[in-house]
């Protein structure tokens, strides 16, 4: 199966409402006043993970970023039923030091749908699209103390050691191909 087929069948699963009513679809700068609460919204906890700081209210550079207002990433929102924003996705795509494709993928749901598999789904629909655009491999920069992240990451690509810099944590895992149940093809790799 190829990503382009993956990213298909994801998208007919997911980007369509689900029994518990959410939606997971393409962000746009219009959605700025959504994405702007949904971060307000978050808990100080949640909001410092994710972004390193408070951010509320997000300044006016960064949630141009976050809606892809700037065009410099790939962005997906998850919305409950209501159209709420409930989760942010995004992968930034640059330049490794080897001059491979790499993108920096950051994401957070909001605290009461945490735990429910969106965020798994979420990364999996993020490492698919990056998948169909030729990324090499995936950075992660993860705070020491956000456990969860660290745990889907070490789950998923067990072999991708943390580099460590003054203030937190860098995972590279090589992309991998996902099959259709969202798994690894081949067992984490890292990359070296």
């Amino acid at each position: 199966m190829t990503a382009g087929s993956i990213e298909r069948t994801l998208a007919s699963s997911w980007l369509r409402p689900n029994s518990g009513g959410s939606l997971i679809r393409s962000a746009s700068p219009a959605d700025a006043g959504l994405i702007r609460d949904f971060v307000c919204g978050l808990s100080d906890r949640s909001r410092y993970f994710r972004f390193f700081a408070n951010a509320c209210p997000p300044s006016t550079g960064l949630l141009r970023t976050l809606s892809g207002a700037t065009g410099s990433a790939d962005i997906l929102l998850v919305t409950d039923g209501c159209g709420t924003v409930i989760g942010h996705g995004m992968a930034a795509d640059g330049r490794a030091v080897d001059g491979r494709l790499e993108t920096n993928i950051g994401l957070v749901i909001a605290d009461d749908w945490q735990q429910r598999g969106l965020g798994t789904t979420l990364l999996n629909m993020l490492v698919s699209r990056a998948a169909s655009r030729g990324v090499h491999n995936l950075v992660f920069d993860v705070l020491p103390e956000n456990d969860r992240m660290r745990g889907i990451i070490r789950r998923r690509w067990p072999d991708a050691a943390p580099e460590h810099t003054r203030d937190g944590l860098i995972f590279r895992p090589l992309v991998e191909a996902i099959n259709h149940t969202g798994g690894n093809r081949v067992p984490g790799r890292s990359a070296a």
